[in-house]
């Protein structure tokens, strides 16, 4: 039955258990499986409401399911066993076998879930050649930031509450990263330029949209802390990656001494390109003499051995691509000796050369993702002050509480970078202004900015649905927040100065 039919016919947890039926998986890890789907269902609307950018429900258990159909073996590692002394002592929670699709995991709905995300073996972000020093890191630390953000619904969400759990996330950074992109780019931007095939100026396309909210050096900068955090992050466990970029950097600092000395560099081009005026010379004397010709097809045929004799045409057609090729030769080397080419032959070594060095700032990570939290404020607070659209206002309300709750660190909140504090708290007040000014919100008392304080109390709420709240000022020196008719937070106040609406009675937030 073709799997599109099997969706459209079964519920979702039919559809796994079908699936299941195939399988040789334990009783503990179907068990697991259907915990997974039945935690999905009930944490969706939650999810949905806190975070906005997400998949549909259909979509994520549609996906889910695809990946377990083609999934051969799932092995949940015994907690008492050797290999969960290996796993903890290599730091994982789940090792996969791409190949034979395989998974070995710790025995939990979480673990199993990021490595069933972690099984398919999808299309890597697509970067040429010229982009050699973050060909491998860069798709590395998109890809992993992307199946965190699949599983966090499980993670962090329990169809109850939304708690953050630290210690279950792979990779802080990743996520980070992947979350000012997200956010900043959109969901849908994000993951359509994630599957650019063959694309040559893929990074381009992403920099152009950056600088609808960022100035284009901003935006630049931007990118490059993202590249060099790439860069230190995937290197830290990968020695060979590490060796090929040290490597590229050994000849990048010998292609720059080339490129310095102008005369040596002259001298070169010009025995190239007498080089290849002479072969280019030779090749068309042989194709222009029935003789010399049939005399170098002989020549080349007795240097064949086994391989097959070659043809007239066909020899031809090897000389002409050969002559093709020192023309080419000849036509490089006059754009060396270009001062446009030559100027931007070198700038762009330097700048490689610049990303190459990072292999060896990993002291410098701490600094480099500060630096990017002030970027991405940079981008979303052109956002903020562009947006009109009551709707999207509400959005950028939510959105802006979650990036408070983002891990910045193993034990630290966005909220909490001291560092970031007084931007943060300027996007707050730039959103709790059009919230007023578009009467999104109800007025608390006679007193804009008083109304203002109050309502940035949100962004630092846990509360699923903001939407909910429920204003009361208790006295002068407190106002508690209701979930509707539960206390969620209680707040010390100074109001003597302020004329209150309404004491002892709830009021609305959101209208």
């Amino acid at each position: 039955m073709a799997k599109k039919d099997l969706f459209h016919r079964l519920s979702h947890n039919e559809q796994l258990e079908e699936i299941l039926e195939t399988k040789t998986f334990s009783l503990d890890c179907k068990n697991l499986l259907l915990s997974i789907l039945y935690k999905l269902e009930t944490s969706y609307n939650d999810y949905e409401t806190v975070k906005r950018m997400v998949d549909t429900k259909k979509q994520m258990i549609e996906d889910i399911l695809n990946i377990i159909a083609e999934c051969n073996e799932i092995i949940l590692v015994d907690p008492n066993s050797a290999k969960m002394r290996e796993f903890k002592e290599e730091n994982i929670k789940f090792r996969i076998d791409k190949q034979e699709k395989i998974i070995e995991t710790e025995p939990n709905e979480n673990s199993l879930l990021n490595a069933i995300y972690n099984l398919p073996v999808e299309k890597k972000v697509y970067l040429d050649e010229e982009h050699s020093a973050i060909r491998n890191s860069l798709p590395f630390i998109l890809e992993t930031g992307r199946n965190i953000n699949r599983a966090e619904i499980i993670r962090d969400f329990d169809a109850w509450s939304w708690n953050t759990l630290f210690s279950e996330i792979p990779s802080i950074e990743c996520n980070l990263i992947y979350q000012n992109l997200q956010i900043l780019l959109g969901k849908e931007f994000l993951e359509s330029w994630m599957k650019l095939e063959n694309t040559k100026n893929s990074l381009e396309i992403l920099s152009n949209e950056l600088e609808k909210m960022l100035e284009k050096k901003d935006a630049e900068e931007f990118l490059n802390l993202i590249f060099r955090l790439s860069i230190i992050i995937y290197c830290k466990n990968n020695e060979k990656e590490a060796m090929r970029l040290r490597d590229e950097l050994d000849w990048n600092n010998e292609e720059l001494k080339r490129l310095n000395d102008t005369i040596g560099l002259v001298e070169e081009i010009t025995e190239i390109k007498t080089k290849a005026i002479a072969e280019i010379d030779r090749i068309d004397r042989i194709l222009n003499d029935k003789e010399a010709f049939e005399k170098e097809l002989i020549k080349v045929n007795e240097k064949q051995e086994d391989t097959r004799m070659l043809m007239p045409d066909d020899f031809e057609n090897k000389l002409q691509r050969k002559k093709k090729k020192m023309e080419k030769k000849i036509k490089d080397a006059d754009n060396m000796l270009l001062v446009k080419q030559y100027m931007q032959r070198k700038s762009q070594i330097i700048k490689d050369s610049e990303l190459f060095k990072a292999i060896d700032e990993s002291e410098k990570k701490e600094e480099y993702i500060l630096k990017l939290q002030e970027y991405f404020i940079k981008g979303i607070k052109a956002q903020i002050m562009a947006e009109e659209d009551k709707n999207k206002i509400i959005d950028l309300v939510y959105i802006i509480r979650y990036y408070n709750f983002i891990p910045y660190s193993n034990d630290k909140y966005i909220k909490d970078v001291e560092e970031l504090k007084d931007s943060i708290d300027e996007i707050e007040e730039l959103l709790a202004n059009k919230l007023i000014a578009q009467k999104i919100v109800n007025r608390l008392s006679n007193n804009i900015e008083f109304d203002k304080n109050i309502i940035k109390k949100i962004f630092n709420m846990r509360m699923i649905n903001l939407e909910n709240i429920n204003a009361e000022f208790a006295n002068d020196y407190e106002v508690i927040f209701y979930d509707v008719e539960t206390i969620e937070e209680k707040f010390d106040i100074d109001c003597e100065e302020v004329t209150i609406l309404k004491y002892d009675r709830k009021i609305k937030l959101f209208i």
